[in-house]
């Protein structure tokens, strides 16, 4: 089948793209698209979505033509327009509607399972867990409990005895004719905007209409790696997984009460509001459980306060005797017998939620599973009261209630487990290189040695920018472009250019006691070490190293350091730009199209076969041995002719040839396309 995944996003930029790509990475499925619904008063996720746009062919920007937030309904509606539109403009058509999260870390097999069972249910919900989290972190710890037991044995459970399902809001995957019977519906709206959980009111709604649903516990055997016992490498294997979603929640209390207050008022208040007791006695049982959560969050915590009163006039009786006479807490047998019972079931709660949190996360989170059962009272009580007073300012008020987001948070490749964690295998995960020019670049560097990123430059299969992405993502820090005379003359000159050109590093910004430092690429750990404590020398305490593309770092030591020969040029920049002929968006853009021509001496003699990397090396040691320049050196050391360095000086752009051409653009453009690139 061909498979539609439906993203909403609301300022989703810090996951988004990691997320999409992530997701390309691991379905082991061909078929399918993916539409990411953006607001258009959110550029910064309008931003990502293009990036990824622009690696992956199968992913689309579903616009939402109006302002956000307004409810993730409202979005996945729009998403649905946008799915239906795609199909009629490529005469293709989606067998299946798969809901997703822009935090959701996906199963290779996810799709196929869609694929294997949505014909017999019209709408499947798969598992959703927790992503394992430190044992120490109680708020994250105590999703993993209550979803290991809700998708481990609630759900099998009531999908088995009510005969429906209702729906996760992520891995929901919907049959085309559900989804058309929805759109039918509600006009062109298969989700109801009026509710916060549009997934739970699907499910029902989709009962109703006599479509049903089913819960897919499914385990397949995934190849993986792991390391081998008795030598170094890696071993394939065949491992038994559930197929699952997993992903990050909240891990701070004020964030997880947000979550819940909305899943709150979804689930427990709106769902009572606008789907009212329907169905057999089983199905309302199951909505009783839905709704407990209104009685039970205040009253738990009344128990809390009755047993700390408690323990409190117990310790005071045990130090200061006869400070307070307190009657028998419970004086009848039958009392007691019922205080029993119900501890007797607490203790089966216990040992039930550890039990599939043990099967689900490992038996570590064990131990603690009870301190985290207070945890989630304590949280479910702040999302009751959160709800409620949302709930009842609504009706006061009659304002609708908007989308309440949820800050997420998405895994790095490491904890993804993408690959090894080396440079080509972040590249593939990004799109950025493919496997054929990898695979060209790691038999060329067995020939002759180079470093993997500069040698894929050397063959064009990779844009430097790109390659400074994936340095960060390794580094677990930011890449950045930057124009290097915008640098404040004190925070450049903390380094001088012979130091900016032995590190490949251009401090940027200064703030305080905090620096930003720009890098063409990593750097061995002692020279890492000796460029912090040359920056501790000038009073940095702390150093954030960000990664830069290469054209970037060596334009900024080839001009920065010198006075700027092009100003003649920005101050005709200037003056378009009083005339509104240009804008500092697309002035940034052409000065970025400048530097993104600029090579360095010794890479552009490397690619044109004059001399090796070893020799180039070489040469780079003994010129800042004698101080003489990279050309003088390699010519003394006969590495490489005098005609061949003069022929290299010609390809390097020269700021003389640089403003030349600069001027003859924007002599020749005509007013209303000088904002463009050159």
């Amino acid at each position: 089948k061909l498979i539609a995944i439906m993203v909403p996003a609301w300022q989703e930029s810090d996951v988004i793209a990691s997320m999409v790509a992530n997701t390309n990475n691991t379905f082991d499925y061909s078929r399918y698209h993916i539409f990411v619904g953006v607001y258009a008063n959110d550029p910064d996720t309008r931003r990502e979505v293009e990036k990824v746009r622009q690696r992956f062919p199968n992913v689309h920007r579903a616009e939402v033509p109006h302002d956000g937030p307004t409810s993730k309904a409202d979005c996945l509606n729009w998403i649905i327009q946008n799915i239906l539109l795609y199909e009629e403009k490529s005469g293709q058509k989606f067998g299946a509607f798969l809901m997703h999260d822009a935090e959701d870390v996906v199963h290779p097999y996810g799709l196929k399972t869609v694929n294997w069972f949505v014909d017999e249910a019209a709408m499947i919900q798969m598992p959703v867990l927790s992503m394992d989290r430190k044992w120490t972190n109680l708020v994250a710890c105590h999703y993993m409990d209550e979803f290991a037991e809700f998708h481990t044995k609630d759900l099998p459970v009531r999908s088995a005895l009510a005969r429906m399902t209702p729906s996760a809001g992520v891995a929901t995957a919907f049959h085309r004719r559900a989804m058309m019977a929805l759109v039918e519906e509600k006009n062109g709206q298969p989700f109801n905007t009026d509710s916060l959980t549009e997934d739970y009111d699907v499910a029902h709604r989709l009962s109703a209409l006599g479509y049903p649903s089913a819960f897919v516990r499914y385990h397949a055997r995934v190849p993986r790696q792991r390391k081998a016992w008795f030598r170094k490498g890696m071993v394939d294997i065949q491992r038994r997984e559930l197929v699952s979603t997993k992903e990050f929640f909240p891990h701070k209390f004020f964030y997880s009460v947000r979550q819940k207050a909305r899943w709150t008022l979804g689930i427990s208040i709106m769902g009572w509001a606008q789907l009212g007791w329907f169905g057999g006695l089983v199905n309302r049982y199951y909505l009783f459980r839905d709704r407990k959560a209104l009685f039970t969050a205040p009253v738990g915590m009344i128990g809390y306060v009755i047993v700390i009163q408690l323990l409190g006039l117990l310790l005071v009786e045990k130090i200061w005797p006869e400070a307070v006479n307190l009657p028998p807490v419970i004086d009848r047998r039958w009392v007691w017998v019922i205080v029993t019972i119900n501890f007797l079931f607490l203790v089966n709660r216990i040992l039930h939620r550890a039990w599939f949190t043990g099967l689900n996360h490992g038996i570590k989170h064990v131990p603690l599973t009870p301190v985290r059962i207070v945890t989630s009272n304590l949280i479910s009580f702040g999302a009751f009261w959160r709800a409620s007073r949302q709930w009842i300012n609504h009706l006061f008020t009659g304002r609708p209630i908007a989308w309440d987001k949820t800050q997420h948070a998405y895994p790095s490749l490491s904890e993804l487990q993408q690959g090894s964690g080396r440079l080509g295998d972040t590249l593939r995960f990004w799109n950025h290189v493919s496997e054929a020019d990898l695979t060209t670049a790691l038999e060329a560097q067995k020939a002759d040695y180079r470093p993997l990123g500069l040698l894929l430059l050397d063959l064009g299969a990779v844009e430097d920018d790109h390659l400074a992405e994936a340095f960060a993502e390794r580094g677990e820090t930011y890449a950045s472009i930057f124009d290097p005379f915008k640098i404040e003359p004190e925070v450049l000159n903390l380094l001088t250019v012979e130091e900016a050109a032995r590190y490949g590093a251009v401090p940027l910004r200064r703030n305080g006691m905090n620096l930003d430092v720009a890098l063409a690429e990593p750097l061995p750990p002692a020279l890492r070490t000796a460029l912090e404590k040359r920056f501790g020398r000038a009073g940095a305490r702390s150093v954030r190293f960000l990664f830069a593309p290469l054209s970037d770092i060596a334009f900024a030591i080839r001009f920065a350091w010198s006075e700027d020969p092009f100003a003649a040029v920005r101050e005709q920049l200037g003056r378009m730009r009083a005339a509104g002929h240009l804008d500092a968006s697309r002035e940034a853009m052409l000065w970025r199209s400048v530097r993104a021509g600029y090579a360095r001496l010794g890479d552009i003699l490397i690619r044109q076969g004059r001399i090796t990397h070893a020799d180039l090396q070489t040469a780079l040691a003994a010129s800042r041995a004698d101080g003489r320049s990279l050309g003088e050196t390699l010519t003394r050391l006969n590495m490489a002719a005098p005609a061949d360095i003069e022929a290299a000086l010609k390809d390097q752009r020269s700021a003389r040839w640089l403003n030349e051409q600069l001027v003859e653009v924007l002599k020749n453009a005509p007013a209303d396309s000088r904002h463009e690139p050159v």
